[in-house]
């Protein structure tokens, strides 16, 4: 088996700790553990180590490929980056073994439309996110689920958002938390100027198209690694990709609700 480790060149005490496990494990064993990037995406699994960041960067490589990734949290708060340094060990056991079930998630995806003419594609695992160049600007867009016309937003900005990303920037931003098997996204507006505007849940099935209203433009960041400008002639269409990313988990529970309840500090009833 080729185990393919993704991770930052940077000096992080923890990922270095954790880097340091995972080359112990590999001596004197028959799978061969690869670091470069150019064979990564002929690996048979993916051990992303550090943050959620770094599982996104190994979802873009597996992306087509259904390269299961595996996430060792080497950062902070990590929904995707499920285990930790100290259960290395057990995690490489389970991959060599094949002692491990997965789990696909939605991905999206995005196309530039410019006179009807795909100028731009991306695909995304977590959200894209939509707003002015300028700090002190606001975006002015209008937006269409399934051809039919929802909204014209003036926010901050505008995010798509899937249910793996719910609990990223969406969460941060006050949108809803979807469960991650969920065949849906969310659209959320960011700091909008009307009080009645809120994020919708739509069906993973629809088609969500942006469009710039005259006089405006909006910078694209996809997963908040690439960006591109929308410019007022083009149009963004953004749908379920026929693409997804295939997560192992080493246990029948992936672990959500106990992620929940650990990374976000819920408790239950207050204790008197």
């Amino acid at each position: 088996m080729r185990i393919g480790i993704v991770a930052r060149k940077e000096q992080n005490p923890k990922l270095l700790e954790a880097l340091d496990a995972i080359e112990r494990w590999g001596k004197n064993r028959r799978e061969k553990i690869v670091y470069a990037d150019s064979f990564l995406k002929k690996c048979d699994v993916l051990v992303a180590v550090g943050g959620d960041g770094t599982v996104l960067s190994a979802a873009h490589i597996a992306c087509g490929r259904q390269i299961p990734i595996v996430g060792i949290n080497a950062g902070r708060v990590g929904f995707l980056a499920e285990y930790k340094i100290e259960e290395i060990s057990e995690v490489l056991d389970a991959l060599s073994s094949g002692a491990f079930h997965t789990q696909d998630r939605i991905m999206l995806d995005c196309s530039v439309y410019l006179k009807n003419k795909k100028v731009l594609s991306r695909t995304v695992l977590n959200e894209i996110y939509l707003h002015a160049h300028a700090p002190e600007k606001m975006v002015n867009l209008e937006a269409k689920i399934n051809d039919k016309f929802l909204t014209e937003y003036w926010a901050d900005g505008l995010m798509l958002a899937t249910p793996t990303g719910s609990t990223a920037y969406n969460l941060a931003a006050g949108g809803p938390i979807i469960y991650p098997s969920a065949e849906a996204f969310v659209l959320n507006p960011v700091n909008p100027m009307s009080l009645s505007v809120r994020p919708v849940i739509i069906p993973s099935s629809s088609v969500c198209k942006i469009k710039c209203l005259p006089g405006s433009t909006a910078e694209m960041v996809f997963d908040g690694h690439f960006s591109e400008e929308l410019s007022e002639k083009s149009e963004l269409r953004i749908s379920r990709s026929r693409y997804a990313t295939r997560f192992a988990h080493i246990t029948k529970d992936s672990g959500f609700v106990q992620a929940l309840r650990e990374k976000l500090g819920w408790t239950g009833k207050v204790k008197r």
